[in-house]
Parts: C-alpha cells; sequence; structure tokens
C-alpha cells in the first residue's frame, strides 16, 4: 500500500470508486503538513485545487492508503500538471502528496 496525504477529491469514496471501482482505506482523522498552501489553478478552462510550496503555510488533508497497482491510475487521475513528492506529516507520518508540478 502506498501512503498518500490528500487535500482533495481522493478522499472521496464516490470519486473512489467511480475513477478507481474499489474503495480506499482512508484515516479518518486529519493530519497537517508545514509549508505548503492550497492554490486554485485552472487546467484547460476547469478549476481545481492544487498544493504548493508556502513557507510558515498549513494545509490539513488526510491519509490514503492506495494499493501500489493502482497508482499508475492515481497518476493519470491526478494529471501532467501535479506530481508527488515525499513529505513528512507534523504528526510524523512519512507519505507522498501531489503538488503543482
Amino acid at each position: 500500500m502506498v501512503k498518500l496525504f490528500s487535500y482533495g477529491t481522493l478522499i472521496d469514496k464516490e470519486v473512489q470508486l467511480r475513477e478507481f471501482g474499489q474503495e480506499f482505506l482512508v484515516e479518518p482523522h486529519l493530519v497537517a503538513v508545514k509549508d505548503f498552501s492550497i492554490e486554485k489553478i485552472e487546467i484547460e478552462g476547469d478549476f481545481y485545487y492544487c498544493a504548493v510550496e508556502k513557507k510558515e503555510s498549513i494545509i490539513l488533508g488526510q491519509i490514503v492508503y492506495i494499493p501500489e497497482n493502482l497508482m499508475e491510475l492515481v497518476d493519470e487521475y491526478e494529471g501532467e500538471d501535479y506530481k508527488k513528492v515525499n513529505i513528512t506529516t507534523l504528526s510524523d507520518v512519512e507519505c507522498l502528496m501531489y503538488v503543482k508540478r
């Protein structure tokens, strides 16, 4: 399983079922990541939220456990405007997070 910090749609069970055919385990409590903020960006005429590096900022999200065999599909779902980075939450959880490319 891949641990992923999510601040958006990957937490949503309906999105998980529709896009990946199964529900993912999502930690029920919120966790925080320092030195990132959320910005609204435009991609092909639609607006999406994206994490960007910003000192002294904090974003909240949840840890989602994604089967390794589905990560390629998750990458496709997130699209070319996002990239994965390794992060450590303020509660010392090491995981991946999608950020603005």
